[in-house]
């Protein structure tokens, strides 16, 4: 980065703390210490009071996820909390009793408990992932039966893409930087997971976190926690654990993922049946996912992306790709 750069990134971020501090003010606490943890999709800050209490502070990219998103995601959160035993984030309330507090004109923001603990990643035992699917199995047993209030997640994950993506992929200026080859396995797999998605029952479309892989958990006494639940969306059981598991498959690789699956599937298996369709295919879905948003958003990158994604379509129509590599 330039010293050009560095200085506007700099700039930007003491403004995104006036906007944090603006949001903070909003509640009844009296902070000591504001710390800057994550500037990935959101401005995630680890927030302590005076009373030694521990806090996470989420600034909303405004270009991210909606307000409407966030309300979705107290309303589970809330429900989980109330319902179950599991240890999912406290949303706190403002001193107006609000969950979702505005920081700027188009910046919202959450406070909630702080999760102690280690992420999942880092302790990614067969024990650990059979507690894993357990989690995956208590979540969607709550949702099949949870009643969502009007006005709950207004989009479904009930395809490929979900929240009004441009699908810039399917277009003909897209696909015509690929190669003949490359452009039949990119269309071929995009017609066998659509046609994997259409054939799931409509029965088992149910809130889902999202985004529930070993990194948005944390481990603490032996106990799993969920986090970051801000993907939250009505969607299939399957692609739920298929974007958790395809994470697990490129950060554990193939060997290790072989392993841990069917310890992960027991786990799950003791709260409810693994639900009917490819797993793989689900995989593939969340693949061409990412292929579309790099075709979306950084058009310079998307031929070597498409050349990575239709060697890998190629091994999974031939069967191979979790024999070879590392996902």
């Amino acid at each position: 980065m330039n010293a050009a750069n560095q200085t506007t990134r700099l700039g930007q971020l003491r403004q995104e703390r006036k906007n944090a501090n603006r949001a903070l003010a909003q509640y009844d606490l009296e902070v000591e210490r504001t710390v800057l943890i994550s500037t990935d999709t959101n401005l995630i800050y680890k927030v302590r009071t005076t009373d030694g209490q521990r806090y996470v502070l989420r600034l909303a990219n405004p270009g991210w996820r909606t307000r409407a998103n966030a309300e979705s995601e107290v309303m589970w959160l809330d429900a989980l909390a109330r319902d179950t035993d599991i240890p999912v984030p406290r949303i706190l309330r403002s001193k107006n009793q609000e969950a979702v507090v505005g920081a700027t004109e188009n910046q919202h923001a959450l406070l909630m408990t702080w999760l102690p603990g280690m992420l999942l990643g880092k302790r990614l035992t067969e024990a650990n992932l059979f507690k894993m699917g357990e989690l995956f199995g208590k979540l969607h047993l709550h949702a099949d039966t949870w009643k969502a209030p009007e006005g709950f997640a207004p989009h479904r994950f009930d395809g490929f893409m979900s929240r009004g993506e441009r699908d810039t992929l399917a277009t003909e200026v897209c696909l015509a930087q690929f190669p003949t080859q490359q452009r039949e396995s990119i269309t071929r797999m995009r017609t066998l997971v659509e046609t994997a998605y259409a054939a799931q029952s409509p029965k088992d479309l149910c809130v889902i976190h999202c985004d529930l892989w070993h990194d948005n958990i944390k481990v603490f006494k032996g106990e799993l926690a969920p986090f970051d639940f801000e993907d939250t969306i009505w969607g299939y059981r399957l692609h739920d654990l298929a974007m958790a598991l395809l994470d697990l498959i490129e950060d554990a690789g193939v060997e290790r993922y072989r392993a841990l699956l069917p310890v992960f599937r027991q786990g799950y298996e003791q709260h409810l049946p693994w639900p009917d369709g490819n797993l793989g295919l689900f995989q593939m879905g969340r693949v061409l996912w990412r292929l579309n948003w790099v075709a979306s958003n950084h058009p310079e990158a998307l031929v070597q992306e498409a050349a990575s994604c239709a060697r890998l379509f190629e091994d999974f129509e031939s069967g191979t790709w979790l024999t070879k590599g590392s996902g």
